[in-house]
């Protein structure tokens, strides 16, 4: 049995409009009668608490066996600082950049970075690097991405972005963006249509070095298999699907039971012909499955209508946490606090 919860993360403004990711996975291991709790991301530093409460309140424990930083922005983070000041602690997996490159320092939230592998090793918490190849829990956690050549790669790419001020222009371009979108900006349900409309979703890959290099992680768990997927964009996916395949087999017959969109659901991050490799062509799925969004309540931009629509195209049942925390389950039992939700309909795609 497992459970997966996504848990709603709200930007410390207290305004919503900025999305981000804390994950909490409950699941027996294989072969064995034990349970173990795995945290993906602890959202901003006030969400790392709610992680906490939560894994005690549904976990029924205060130990986390396994906590995972997909990348090093602010809304995955920081709020696991909170998480291992606040519960026990088995192992982090975090990349540390200072051991790649000497110039890391030039990195956005580096001083949060490093400030969380000083307090796991302070604790005695065994600090790993999370590289395609990594395996826990006789297997059911699995590192799809990226590989350490590949990170490397993506890391000189990330601090060639700051010296060269490109890092600070994607930024404010999204803020830009945002900003004016909030003015004209429509919830998902009221943009909702009948039917789904022609596919507007692009192949251009145009997420930063920052979010490529974000950790993928696989759980395989009672015969169904999860991707997790942070902020990476379409190369990074593209290759964790080369090792899902090498190491599980083909997709198509080996499908996914879930899938999350990754950056909150930004269209910058995937595109039709990865998704055709994921989940299979419009129309055509492998198999129903799906998809999970952490986004918040009033993100502008999160999560794109052409996202939403290409994964119902392809057989998924969406859903986003939008200020309430989602579970996705491996059984049909009630429980308590959990009710359930209706995925969410075909949404026009105009810009």
């Amino acid at each position: 049995m497992y459970t997966i919860d996504f848990l709603a993360v709200e930007n410390e403004n207290s305004d919503s409009t900025k999305s981000g990711d804390a994950i909490v996975l409950n699941f027996t291991i294989p072969g064995t009668s034990r349970k173990a709790v795995v945290v993906i991301d602890g959202g901003y530093t006030a969400t790392g608490q709610e992680v906490v409460d939560h894994v005690a309140k549904y976990c029924n424990t205060d130990f986390i066996d396994l906590v995972i930083c997909t990348h090093p922005d602010s809304d995955h983070l920081n709020g696991l600082t909170t998480i291992l000041n606040n519960a026990h602690v088995g192992e982090l997996m975090m990349h540390t950049p200072w051991a790649y490159a000497k110039d890391a320092n030039v990195l956005g939230n580096y001083e949060n970075i490093v400030a969380l592998f000083n307090l796991a090793r302070s604790k005695g918490i065994p600090v790993t690097q999370p590289f395609t190849g990594e395996t826990r829990f006789q297997g059911a956690v699995s590192v799809l991405g990226p590989t350490e050549v590949r990170y490397i790669e993506l890391l000189a790419s990330a601090i060639d972005e700051e010296r060269s001020g490109t890092a600070a222009q994607r930024r404010g371009a999204a803020l830009s963006h945002s900003t004016g979108l909030l003015t004209k900006a429509r919830t998902l349900l009221e943009r909702a249509v009948s039917y789904l409309p022609i596919e507007t979703l692009s192949d251009i890959d145009d997420t930063s070095p920052r979010n490529q290099m974000s950790v993928i992680t696989l759980l395989d768990i009672d015969g169904k298999r999860h991707l997790l997927t942070g902020d990476a964009g379409i190369a990074s996916l593209d290759a964790a699907v080369n090792e899902y395949e090498r190491k599980i087999g083909p997709i198509s017959i080996r499908p996914l039971h879930l899938f999350q969109a990754p950056h909150h659901g930004s269209k910058h991050n995937l595109g039709p012909t990865v998704l055709d490799r994921i989940l299979g062509k419009s129309g055509s799925p492998f198999a129903p499955s799906t998809s999970f969004i952490s986004s918040a309540a009033a993100s502008p931009k999160h999560p794109s209508p052409k996202v939403v629509n290409a994964l119902i195209r392809r057989g998924g049942n969406v859903y986003a946490t939008e200020a309430r925390n989602i579970r996705h389950r491996s059984h049909d039992v009630d429980e308590a606090g959990w009710t359930p939700i209706a995925p969410l309909p075909p949404v026009d795609e105009t810009d």
